[in-house]
């Protein structure tokens, strides 16, 4: 018998009519739908099944409960499909809008009990389901893959999946690298602005030369890529240090040291990106000499070395909430962060790490000292040299960086011979990732 007799015999058997008239050949022919319904596909049966990504392509289906598919596929991954979680995630244009991609399907309204009526590979090697509801979903071999994976791990590890993988670094590896390119090149071709992004994405920062001296540039570099996120400070800061300035109303306006920070863990949401352009800084001749100079630590690189070597520090970051808080404008802001924010399977998100702005720490009183512990162990590492990115800014240089992720900060100086001026803003990081994933869509259009 062939394949499409037996599909067109398995769509009459589900329809009432018609299941009287099989009840004579009902063992002998639903023996055989049954081998295409829980089929266990032999490597010869698969090659009739075309896939994008070979390792993919779907090998077996068998049910393993009332309520679930095991799917296997080319790579040995095999996981579980609950019904109601693929009836809920139909992705034909009757369940999905095509323009915006939203679910049309109301999840509230469907049965918790729904079941395929059959179910069965297509020549192209997707899943199809007749639903016992009447719907058809048809589903792509890589589509089941993907969440497969997600059901295997924590879900959001696999949220960057088709963007590139992130590089961690320390001062050597990032000195090799040097992720700079030029003001021209970004704010006028496509081809520069996605080698920018790529770089804040892949690095977590990127320096952009020959930005014109002007107020305001570094407002029109940020939306040339990303949302400029007003805060208390407004649309932009300035960050200004000259010898005649008195009483300055923040720290940074001084010429103290300023320790590997990451800024803003006191709102509901710190900023995503930031991006700093100087304007000027000028000072004696010998730069090394005069202080003031930048420096920058990947958190996620220290974060895995503090993983690797003090697991149960990094556990005691990663678990402890900490209350970052200052006084500002007349108001006190403050928010509950964790300084290493990971998934349950260990995958790095984010970090908040600020030594000025964090309130004494809540909790068991037993958990005081392991927290302080970890907390050493984790500065240390930030301050070795090894770890920092450090250079001058001059004027018309520019650096962008994730905030939640790259740690800042600055040499003291001394503010009666040196006279400096940043401005700065903050965007939404949301953008850069929205961005890249159009730019791979393009290039794999072309």
């Amino acid at each position: 018998m062939s394949y499409k007799s037996i599909y067109s015999l398995c769509r009459l058997a589900a329809c009432s009519p018609f299941r009287g008239l099989l009840n004579s050949t009902r063992n002998s022919e639903l023996r055989i739908t049954r081998r295409i319904q829980n089929t266990s596909l032999s490597a010869g049966t698969t090659a009739a099944f075309p896939a994008n990504d070979n390792y993919k392509t779907i090998t077996r289906i068998f049910p393993t409960s009332h309520h679930s598919l095991k799917i296997g596929f080319q790579d040995n991954l095999a996981c579980n499909f609950y019904y109601i979680w693929l009836r809920d995630n139909c992705q034909c244009n009757s369940c999905i809008h095509t323009e915006s991609k939203q679910k049309m399907i109301d999840t509230v309204s469907l049965d918790l009990n729904i079941k395929p009526e059959l179910y069965h590979l297509t020549e192209d090697g997707k899943l199809e389901v007749v639903w016992t509801d009447g719907h058809n979903s048809l589903y792509d071999p890589s589509w089941l893959h993907k969440h497969g994976k997600d059901f295997e791990l924590d879900s959001y590890d696999t949220v960057h999946d088709n963007l590139p993988p992130l590089t961690t670094w320390n001062g050597d590896l990032i000195r090799d690298i040097k992720p700079e390119i030029s003001y021209k090149e970004v704010m006028e071709t496509e081809e520069g602005l996605q080698k920018w992004l790529t770089f804040i994405y892949k690095y977590g920062i990127g320096i952009m030369k020959d930005v014109p001296c002007e107020k305001g540039e570094v407002v029109k570099v940020m939306e040339r890529f990303a949302y400029v996120k007003r805060t208390k400070w407004g649309s932009s800061f300035d960050v200004i240090c000259e010898p005649v300035q008195n009483d300055p109303k923040h720290l940074a306006y001084t010429g103290m040291y300023l320790e590997l920070h990451t800024d803003m863990n006191y709102l509901e949401k710190s900023p995503g990106i930031q991006a700093l352009h100087c304007l000027k800084a000028s000072g004696p001749s010998d730069e090394d000499s005069v202080g003031g100079k930048s420096f920058f630590v990947d958190g996620f690189y220290v974060a895995k070395w503090l993983r690797k070597e003090h697991p149960s520090s990094f556990h005691t970051l990663s678990s402890t909430l900490v209350e970052f808080k200052i006084h500002s404008h007349k108001m006190e802001y403050s928010n509950h962060q964790y300084v290493l924010c990971a998934s349950k399977s260990g995958h790095l998100k984010e970090v908040h790490y600020n030594t000025r702005t964090m309130a004494p720490l809540r909790g068991p009183a037993e958990a005081v000292q392991p927290f302080y512990e970890a907390y050493k162990l984790l500065g240390q590492k930030l301050r070795e040299p090894e770890s920092q990115f450090a250079f001058n800014l001059i004027p018309g240089d520019l650096v962008a960086f994730n905030n939640r992720r790259v740690l800042h900060g600055r040499t003291a100086f001394d503010p009666q011979k040196m006279s400096r001026h940043l401005e700065g803003c903050y965007g939404d990081i949301d953008e850069i990732i929205t961005r890249c994933k159009s730019f791979l869509k393009s290039d794999s259009h072309k």
